[in-house]
């Protein structure tokens, strides 16, 4: 969508520090963060006008209050307000927390949300997030780069929208919303409900590790193929986009039934199940050859997977998982086959793996430029054109931001530049009616070729 870039205009920006003052420190990363230095999480909320009020009346979180909280929250979460410093010659970016400060900019639309928002298929845009002056994949950071980047935009139409966007090498997602809940509750005049640990210490190697040693492989993949070889990566033709589709839970649950009638007393999850679906969907709309082999990713959140471990963790603790075959039996076999992989797959991430990943990644770092030599990752050359991978966030509570004002109308990803990401990603959201009717939505990153061929904007 074509916005009128002369309708911005920009109230104010600033930088927002901690209200506490600290000493500078480095922070050192963990072995779980280092495979996400190269792009930020970005996301908007929209708050509309309640039934009643007028066009003039102030919508959403008031700025005075936002701005004050944040500072209020930056004090537990202060490397959100460091910076992400990167010389000639680095691995990868290191952690400066020295109280910089978030950049908060506040700006004014002379127009209607629907102009430059299209809340059914949104696609990737810098003018929501505030990003197009950050770009964490250039080799040098010149000048450092913020780890949060606010921006607020009222529309004439009384909307106020609420852009976040923290560097994902500094947060995963379940930690970015952990950030956003406390923030609100802070502004609401509540104190933070889940306070974060920040001791990155908690994922570090072990001194003796049976994937080092040579005695126990870390099991990138499960058994069913072992060692596929590489594809040649090939920039898709037509160009890629985003597409966004609804999934019903009335689809989700004859999903669910359609692969348990074929598994004869197993289990597997509503997850599984949408996911097979999407990626037999996506596979056949690509039209490979029948002999080819595609990939399936999931993320796997780790810290369920780890003993006592804290809650509150803040930082990165996503484990990849993935089950390769050819396009012939994906296609060919029913929905319960690719569905129990899957399944198989993602149970198989314990304690164990965990840790084993945390070991193998403190001595091979995946840092950018060798995201090609390993597997499961954005980079990777079966990701391109062949893969399919998924992010399920449909249990974050982005519609509980209540900074004060009421709830968001709509929550929305705000995607990623091309390029840093592979085709056939998709992330599965809740939306405004989960919590009453159980639907979901699915945000697709694919060729548009493959998406011109998914009709309508409903999962079939």
């Amino acid at each position: 969508m074509n916005c009128d870039m002369s309708k911005f205009a920009t109230v104010s920006t600033r930088l927002v520090e901690s209200e506490v003052k600290r000493e500078a420190e480095w922070m050192e990363w963990s072995p779980m963060d280092l495979k996400w230095d190269r792009f930020y999480s970005s996301y908007f909320f929209l708050y509309k006008p309640k039934p009643g009020g007028g066009a003039d009346e102030e919508n959403g979180p008031p700025i005075d209050r936002l701005i004050e909280s944040l500072g209020k929250a930056l004090v537990h979460f202060y490397p959100l307000a460091g910076r992400l410093v990167k010389q000639k010659n680095d691995e990868s970016s290191r952690l400066y927390c020295n109280n910089a400060g978030a950049v908060f900019t506040h700006k004014r639309y002379a127009g209607i949300l629907s102009e430059v928002i299209d809340e059914d298929q949104f696609q990737y845009n810098e003018n929501i997030s505030g990003l197009s002056d950050f770009h964490p994949d250039a080799p040098v950071y010149d000048p450092p780069l913020p780890t949060l980047v606010i921006q607020v935009i009222d529309f004439q139409c009384g909307t106020r929208c609420l852009s976040t966007s923290w560097s994902h090498i500094v947060a995963d997602g379940g930690s970015g919303v952990h950030f956003l809940s406390s923030w609100a509750e802070l502004c609401r005049g509540e104190p933070i409900s889940l306070m974060p640990v920040l001791d990155r210490s908690l994922l570090s190697p072990r001194k003796s590790s049976p994937v080092l040693d040579g005695t126990a492989p870390v099991r990138f993949l499960n058994n069913y193929i072992k060692d596929p070889p590489p594809m040649k990566i090939a920039a898709p033709e037509g160009g890629a986009s985003f597409k966004t589709l609804k999934l019903s839970k009335r689809k989700m649950d004859d999903l669910k039934a359609e692969a348990l009638s074929g598994i004869h007393g197993g289990f597997v999850s509503t997850a599984d199940c949408v996911s097979a679906h999407l990626w037999k969907l996506i596979t056949q709309a690509r039209q490979h050859q029948s002999h080819e082999l595609t990939r399936f990713t999931t993320l796997v959140n780790g810290r369920s997977r780890l003993k006592d471990f804290p809650a509150g963790y803040f930082g990165n603790c996503l484990i990849t998982t993935a089950i390769c075959m050819t396009v012939r039996e994906l296609l060919s076999k029913p929905l319960s086959h690719a569905a129990s992989l899957i399944r198989e797959a993602v149970k198989a991430v314990d304690e164990e793996v965990v840790k084993g990943w945390v070991d193998w990644y403190s001595v091979n770092k995946p840092h950018p430029s060798r995201l090609g030599d390993e597997p499961f990752m954005p980079g990777d050359p079966t990701f391109n054109l062949h893969g399919v991978s998924a992010s399920w966030q449909n249990q974050f509570q982005f519609f509980q931001l209540d900074f004060g004002s009421g709830r968001p109308s709509a929550a929305l990803r705000n995607g990623f530049r091309q390029g840093n990401f592979p085709m056939g990603l998709f992330f599965v959201l809740p939306t405004s009616t989960t919590s009453t009717n159980g639907d979901l939505a699915v945000k697709l990153f694919a060729e548009n070729k493959v998406l011109a061929k998914l009709v309508g904007d409903e999962l079939y």
